[in-house]
């Protein structure tokens, strides 16, 4: 099963990259590497070489705002016979510092960044995604564990972007789109 990963030359990305590899998923890592770098995934591939492993991973340095790449990322797998299946969203920007000073931009990366790929998925059949969100959602709480019932009460530019995309989720799921 083929595999986009948004975001997928970040810390937590690079890890889950490498899981799916071993599992046997083919992965397409899509990231801007505005928060990573090239040497990750050249990280990625020295490591499975090294295990003589073999994989499928490809990856673009794009940004999920330009809807283009995104087309052309599910049209190409299409075309390829191994059509996109699952996209795990890890992109975005994530100072909250960062999110005061510059909010629109934070707007436009976070929130405009998924609903292209939200978007692209739809008129690509893709309905299985997996998002990463942010404690930030909940602002300032005493409660520990957080659950995920706990009141949303974002405090920043970053975390009302996080809420934002969820809410786009949940609206989706509720309109029975898969």
């Amino acid at each position: 099963m083929k595999v986009l990963l948004t975001g997928g030359a970040g810390f937590i990305g690079s890890h889950i990259s490498l899981l799916l590899l071993e599992k046997g998923y083919d992965v397409i890592i899509l990231d801007s590497f505005v928060n990573s770098s090239l040497n990750v995934i050249n990280a990625i591939k020295t490591y499975l070489n090294n295990k003589s492993f073999n994989y499928s991973l490809d990856h673009i340095n794009g940004d999920i705002r330009d809807k283009t790449i995104l087309d052309k990322i599910f049209k190409d797998a299409i075309k390829d016979g191994n059509p996109i299946k699952m996209v795990i969203h890890l992109a975005g920007l994530k100072s909250v510092s960062e999110s005061l000073s510059n909010p629109l931009h934070y707007w436009d990366v976070n929130v405009v960044g998924s609903q292209n790929l939200l978007t692209t998925m739809k008129e690509n059949k893709c309905y299985s995604i997996v998002f990463s969100s942010s404690a930030t959602i909940y602002g300032l709480t005493d409660s520990s564990p957080i659950v995920e019932e706990h009141k949303l009460s974002p405090i920043n530019p970053y975390g009302m972007t996080k809420v934002s995309i969820e809410s786009m989720l949940g609206d989706l799921y509720k309109s029975k789109i898969n």
